[in-house]
């Protein structure tokens, strides 16, 4: 008699067969892991509310055809409002960027002298570096804008498709994943379903939330102080925001980087540029670190802070930004599922005493 494998050892290899395949797939596929994060992002955005239409006794898809609908127009509203305005300020900038080169490099030297006359040793090379490290990017980002196109279109045409069927098909695929777990582990793989839901759920629209209020109290205080490029610098501070930590840094160096290199844009005193510009930067990001972080995403992620560093460095290392902003949800459900590995092999931690 031939020996054959337990039926759940058989369900636990197939399980591992599809998700091995599935990751393949995903770093394989060009621009498929960014479309698939950008439709998870919308997947989370939207659940809530075509849940909630579904319970009212509204078709799911009927529903997801209206709130896609919707969406679709106020993004639409959205962007021929905002968009030109970036577009306008992109040429702007294309313009003087020669200038704020030059102006950067003047100041970088400025620098060096100084710390030649004070330390005494021999000219250093940043500003040569520097110099050379502005050219080659300016002609890689034109050689590659053709590129960056391609992938856009082929980004923007990817998720909306793929959110339209994680919102449809989401409870079918759960409901087949569940039927392939075998019956001992059931009840535990459908509570860690749960929990992977709720706070992958929560963190998104948290990180969404915290995004946009940056964005638009950059934007306004920008606005008000008469900085220019105010709609550009807010794009980039909500975009950068995303990243824990050192986003909110690089967010506002492009600003300061204006401010140094034209020292009267704003007021005939640098010192009051630097206050002007300094003020709206850290009212946006008191209001994130005051409200936001302590009162939503700390709770979410429960990650100590110094694990928070090393997997955004990981992540960094493993898919440049893209990985920076996705590490601390990956992390996180890391943890959650080694937590309810542990508890269901080895028990519950009993309490020290």
């Amino acid at each position: 008699m031939k020996n054959t494998l337990p039926r759940e050892t058989v369900r636990l290899l197939i399980i591992a067969g599809f998700s091995a395949l599935a990751l393949y797939l995903v770093f394989y596929i060009q621009n498929l892991l960014i479309s698939l994060v950008l439709a998870f992002v919308i997947f989370y955005l939207l659940s809530p509310i075509i849940n909630l239409c579904e319970r009212r006794g509204l078709n799911r898809s009927v529903a997801i055809f209206t709130i896609y609908s919707i969406n679709s127009l106020f993004v639409v509203a959205m962007f021929s409002v905002f968009i030109p305005l970036i577009i306008d300020q992109l040429a702007l900038l294309e313009q003087e960027l020669p200038d704020l080169q030059a102006g950067l490099l003047t100041l970088v030297s400025k620098v060096e002298n100084k710390l030649q006359n004070t330390f005494h040793f021999e000219e250093p090379l940043f500003r040569e570096n520097l110099r050379q490290w502005m050219i080659s990017q300016t002609s890689q980002y034109t050689s590659l804008i053709p590129k960056w196109i391609s992938d856009s279109l082929t980004t923007l045409f990817l998720t909306p498709f793929l959110a339209f069927f994680m919102l449809r098909d989401g409870s079918l695929m759960k409901r087949q994943l569940l039927n392939l777990v075998p019956n001992r582990f059931f009840e535990t793989v459908l509570k860690l379903l749960y929990d992977m839901n709720e706070q992958v759920g929560n963190f998104i629209r948290a990180r969404i939330a915290e995004a946009l209020i940056v964005g638009l109290v950059t934007w306004v205080g920008l606005l008000v102080i008469g900085f220019p490029y105010a709609a550009l610098l807010a794009l980039f501070a909500a975009l950068t925001n995303l990243i824990p930590y050192i986003g909110p840094v690089f967010g506002a160096i492009p600003a300061f980087i204006i401010v140094f290199v034209h020292s009267n844009i704003l007021f005939e005193s640098m010192s009051i540029n630097i206050l002007a510009v300094s003020s709206v930067y850290l009212i946006a990001h008191a209001l994130d670190a005051i409200f936001i972080i302590p009162i939503v995403v700390a709770k979410i992620v429960n990650l100590h802070p110094v694990s928070v560093v090393l997997v955004i460095i990981v992540g960094a290392q493993l898919l440049g930004v893209l990985g920076m902003i996705i590490s601390i949800p990956v992390a996180s459900l890391l943890k959650l599922l080694i937590s309810t590995f542990y508890q269901q092999t080895l028990g519950p931690r009993r309490p020290l005493h």
